[in-house]
């Protein structure tokens, strides 16, 4: 997977791809199946498969007061749209300026000129140019005076409910991890960088991987079983989400603790996939309490691994 930011940085074998367009968030099974008639256009025309997105979210520049957490971050994003086929993506920097563009300045100046698609295919719901006025007619219509094709792909409906980023969400805050697995057609993930903590896990005899929630979608608060990417190997982990109550602590962050030994994790990117909830978030009277609490999940989550 090629990541290009911006017209600038765009290489010669990229001019003349087949394109989508969208935010692409989870890259959920309606997305995969646009990629697989993106693929097949590809190689009707022997053509790279590219997708445009837009950093950051629309939604952060145009609701900052409603911010939305992500699903996947875009090296999440990146690394999805690489297993399912695709070439390269395109990230176009969302401005108030891009936000307010003409639909026909969007096509020919990022589309045409800009990127010299041959082929676009694009959701039913998509919008573009000036405050979303533009649809996939305006595309078509578009299309033609510039020389590309464009194609619509269908919703996908299961049991008569469109496959969205809105439902993963949904189910993520319900902490519904089979559901979120079936729209995603995947285990439901979340990837941060391991910063620096207080240090109190390892002071307990368990020590943590304190990773960054920084806008990306969690589950309610609490203790849950999971597994992390360690050196390209699934490990069993318990993840505890929340603000440490009973040291009174602030703000939201997310611990790891690994159930197999593991290298140092400090500054990495890690890759924590959801199995299962296991409790809520309490406030213990004393560390003692927290300290049995602990043992005890760990235990529990020994046994649901088999370790």
């Amino acid at each position: 997977m090629y990541i290009i930011r911006g017209l600038i940085n765009l290489p010669d074998r990229f001019r003349g791809a087949v394109l989508t367009i969208g935010n692409f968030d989870g890259v959920h099974r309606g997305h995969q199946r646009l990629f697989a008639q993106l693929h097949a256009l590809g190689q009707l025309h022997q053509a790279p498969t590219m997708a445009m997105t837009f950093e950051p979210h629309p939604r952060r520049v145009l609701r900052p007061e409603q911010p939305l957490d992500r699903i996947t971050g875009v090296r999440g994003k990146a690394r999805w749209m690489d297993q399912y086929g695709l070439d390269a993506m395109f990230i176009c920097r969302f401005t108030r300026q891009l936000q307010t563009m003409p639909a026909e300045d969007f096509v020919r100046d990022l589309l045409a000129h800009g990127l010299g698609i041959r082929e676009v295919v694009i959701g039913e719901n998509f919008r573009f140019g000036s405050h979303g006025r533009g649809d996939f007619n305006t595309l078509a219509n578009l299309g033609q005076r510039y020389g590309f094709g464009a194609h619509k792909a269908e919703l996908l409906l299961e049991g008569g409910v469109n496959v969205s980023s809105t439902g993963v969400r949904q189910a993520i805050r319900q902490a519904d991890f089979k559901a979120a697995e079936a729209l995603l057609g995947r285990p439901f993930e979340i990837e941060g960088r391991v910063i620096a903590g207080m240090r109190r896990g390892r002071g307990l005899g368990f020590p943590t991987a304190n990773v960054a929630l920084y806008h990306l979608l969690y589950p309610p608060v609490g203790v849950y079983l999971v597994e992390a990417m360690v050196e390209g190997l699934w490990c069993p982990a318990i993840a505890n989400i929340g603000s440490n109550p009973t040291f009174g602590d602030e703000g939201l962050h997310m611990e790891v603790h690994m159930l197999v030994p593991c290298s140092d994790l400090y500054h990495r990117n890690l890759r924590v996939k959801f199995h299962a909830f296991v409790r809520g978030e309490h406030k213990f009277p004393d560390v003692e309490a927290l300290k049995a609490q602990i043992g005890a999940d760990v235990a529990a989550a020994k046994t649901y691994f088999n370790l």
